[in-house]
């Protein structure tokens, strides 16, 4: 029989990757979709395929719950075997796995649930679609293009169904794409909104409830939520001055996981860098108080909430007695980043065994994401291959990124050319944690795309970049892109910048002084700029006396050397501005070995 390339991508992206309120919405729809992949590949080899994306090592890479993270996209060599009849094995696998999922929520919270939407909803979820093409060994390459062509054209033919709405019954709350599937809040038993953590008025179809609840057996169903990446540094900070956290942690326990949820802190699937508080961290913000309270369903005066908030209270003494912050900064790192030119180097692969080394190396890449992430005491929401989204501490988002950065391209080493390098671009946007979670993860992407694109003076055409989006609360983004090569390393000179203006040796005034002299020259021909502008701007720097050991003549070199108009001023004005508000949103010299 004829051999055949058969390709597969399950969905729906949207509904268990983007929609989410919370970042264990958002992590468990990526772990979620990965699973269903991995049952769909498990299924492609049992009916004798030869897996090409992904390459498992083991047997028991494909078992569910295994470390191997899969995306949403198989692609398989088939000796004989009949591409339809696989296809629908693997299309069978991945709706199994995903009713085995909405089975167990069910089974859990059935009493809070409608039966009738529900039984709607759960077999018209999963989006399944297959192509394959005749292959020979002589002509891999054109076989390949040829499928991912048919694959991408079956995607646009959708299977537009009849809907299934009801009136009257409110729709979810992350998309508004399904109507809700719980019962009507007043048939719910005491306390229920507690266990599904749903906030006044919430709604969630039967995709939304198995993100938000699903847990295995004995299981932690928490993750670490902004509020307790972004206070991070502040409890690093305590640690190094040994300002005990004790007490603080008994109150947690005494309120309970219902109020304040704890997570793992081991295990395959755990936080080890959170042992030192694995509790939500909006605990630690007072402004968040109220809302914890409406959401847990207590009273504010509650005798174990009073010993939370006295407990709280005698911590943020003993920080400031020590010269610390009385209150973690509100401010966290969101990272993006993707892989550049990999259409490219797939393009060259000549034979099934050749994509194969190169599925190895994404996925040898994707596990080490996860150890850089959590080294930087972040969170790895998801790393299929050359994607990677995490949330990350503001003070060690530059230097995980670095990482991350020479990891991907140490994996690729081999297959990336002078011509046609295989690097990662990066994007960090550093916003408030109380920015809504789908305003967050925007952000990152914008920078992510920014870290993409062209550079006007760069001979590099775009890619290869690192690109750095401040969003503070009111007023637009401070944003700076630059890119990574042979003679510069972006991540550390942006770090040796924060390092400079934290020790206040650079004195924080002067990024406004420049952005300000930037507009005045704004209208000059940039022929006639250069000398004129460069000498204002050392003229605006000698009049700054730094508190600490001046770091000024260093800016001086940096005017000397780099400015030649307004534009160059200004790009230097908001690389001094990001540089600023990451050493201010990170604290003073936030503690916790460097990786």
């Amino acid at each position: 029989m004829t051999a055949h390339l058969l390709a597969l991508t399950i969905g729906p992206v949207q509904d268990f990757i983007a929609a989410a309120r919370r970042t264990r919405d958002l992590w468990f729809g990526s772990f979620l979709l990965s699973e269903i992949s991995k049952a769909a590949a498990k299924a492609v080899r049992d009916q004798g395929g030869k897996l090409i994306f992904p390459t498992p090592d083991s047997d028991a890479d494909l078992e569910p719950g295994s470390p191997l993270n899969v995306a949403n996209v198989v692609v398989a060599e088939l000796d004989g075997s009949d591409p339809a009849a696989v296809a629908h094995a693997a299309k069978k696998a991945a709706e199994a796995r995903w009713s085995g999922f909405a089975r167990d929520v069910f089974n859990r919270y059935q009493a809070v649930i409608n039966p009738h939407i529900w039984n709607e909803q759960v077999d018209d979820v999963i989006e399944f679609y297959a192509a394959w093409h005749p292959c020979s060994p002589q002509t891999y390459q054109a076989d390949r293009a040829a499928l991912m062509r048919l694959l991408t054209a079956r995607k646009r033919c959708r299977d537009f169904l009849p809907a299934k709405g009801r009136a009257g019954v409110p729709k979810s709350s992350l998309d508004g794409l399904r109507e809700s599937a719980l019962r009507p809040p007043h048939e719910w038993p005491e306390r229920s909104r507690r266990r599904l953590r749903l906030q006044k008025g919430e709604q969630l179809d039967v995709v939304g409830l198995v993100k938000r609840t699903w847990q295995p057996e004995g299981g932690n169903p928490s993750y670490p939520s902004v509020a307790r990446i972004a206070a991070d540094p502040w409890i690093r900070l305590l640690q190094s001055k040994q300002v005990d956290l004790n007490p603080l942690i008994a109150a947690c326990h005494t309120l309970g996981r219902d109020v304040v949820h704890e997570f793992d802190a081991s295990g395959p699937r755990g936080h080890p860098q959170y042992a030192a508080f694995p509790f939500e961290g909006t605990v630690l913000f007072r402004s968040r108080h109220g809302d914890l309270c409406a959401e847990a369903e207590i009273e504010a005066g509650d005798p174990a909430f009073a010993q939370l908030v006295s407990a709280l209270d005698s911590l943020s003494r003993a920080a400031k007695g020590k010269g610390l912050p009385g209150e973690p900064n509100p401010y966290l790192g969101v990272l993006v980043a993707d892989g550049d030119r990999m259409g490219a180097a797939l393009s060259k692969l000549t034979s099934p065994d050749a994509h194969r080394a190169f599925s190895r190396a994404l996925a040898g890449f994707a596990m080490r994401a996860r150890e850089i992430v959590h080294r930087h005491y972040g969170v790895l929401v998801y790393s299929g291959g050359d994607d990677v989204l995490a949330f990350v501490p503001a003070d060690r988002c530059l230097a995980c990124a670095r990482e991350l950065h020479d990891a991907f391209g140490g994996a690729l080493a081999q297959w990336s050319t002078d011509e046609s390098p295989l690097t990662l671009s990066v994007g960090l946007a550093i916003a408030h944690f109380m920015e809504p979670l789908e305003d967050l993860l925007c952000y990152g992407r914008e920078a992510e795309k920014h870290a993409k694109s062209a550079h006007l003076e760069d001979s590099e055409g775009g890619r290869n970049g690192l690109a750095v989006h401040v969003h503070k609360r009111g007023g637009g983004p401070v944003t700076v892109r630059m890119n990574w090569n042979a003679k510069s390393d972006p991540s550390d000179y942006l770090q040796q910048l924060v390092a400079w203006i934290a020790a206040q040796s650079v004195p924080g005034r002067v990024p406004y002084d420049l952005y300000t002299l930037a507009k005045v020259y704004d209208s000059w021909p940039p022929e006639s700029a250069g000398e004129a502008i460069k000498s204002d701007a050392l003229r605006v720097l000698q009049k700054k006396q730094p508190l600490g050991d001046s770091r000024m003549r260093d800016i001086q070199g940096l005017i000397e050397g780099a400015i030649t108009d307004s534009k160059s001023l200004r790009r230097l004005a908001d690389e001094l501005l990001v540089a600023r508000a990451i050493g201010a949103m990170s604290g003073p010299a936030a503690g916790g070995d460097s990786p």
